[in-house]
């Protein structure tokens, strides 16, 4: 069994990897969504890579930029 911080590790891993899709299939570029997201592309990337934890304001101008719903960004099956 992993331990709790393992747990969350692979969750935002999974976060951002989930994320990655969405903005690969509208053909958005990391540094475009950052800027809508008000965000410079490095803090954006670290999101996808699952290196940063995010607020639910963060998660909402993603679902905004990425133009989705935040229920269609956190439903994601988590990786390990």
């Amino acid at each position: 069994m992993e331990n709790l911080e393992d747990h969350n590790n692979s969750v935002l891993r999974s976060l951002g990897f989930h994320l990655r899709q969405i903005r690969q299939q509208k053909q958005l570029r990391q540094k475009t969504v950052a800027k809508l997201c008000e965000m410079d592309s490095g803090s954006y990337s670290n999101i996808e890579n699952g290196k940063r934890n995010i607020t639910v304001l963060t998660l909402f101008k993603i679902s905004k930029a990425l133009k989705v719903s935040m229920a269609e960004i956190i439903s994601f099956e988590i990786r390990y």
